[in-house]
């Protein structure tokens, strides 16, 4: 009944460790998003968005400088063709 703990048993209790702080730190975020926008959000709309958002972060001045210079439709083209 008292076996030793294996290395496969300790590795599944840092999973589960890591997916509960993963998990706790979800729901204070959520919770501070609530907090803020119960007592300034002006409708219910903008009240659920902001929840819905509060995963996002905001955008700092490297993501800018990490742009990609691809277009999302690379069929599409700025020159008008002469079948067209």
């Amino acid at each position: 009944m008292d076996k030793p703990l294996s290395a496969e048993d300790f590795a599944a209790m840092e999973d589960q460790l890591k997916g509960s702080v993963e998990e706790d730190r979800k729901y204070w975020r959520v919770n501070d998003v609530k907090c803020d926008a119960i007592y300034t959000a002006r409708t219910y709309e903008e009240f659920a968005d902001r929840v819905a958002a509060a995963h996002l972060r905001p955008l700092v001045k490297q993501d800018f400088k990490n742009k990609s210079n691809r277009s999302w439709n690379q069929y599409a083209s700025n020159e008008k063709t002469s079948n067209e």
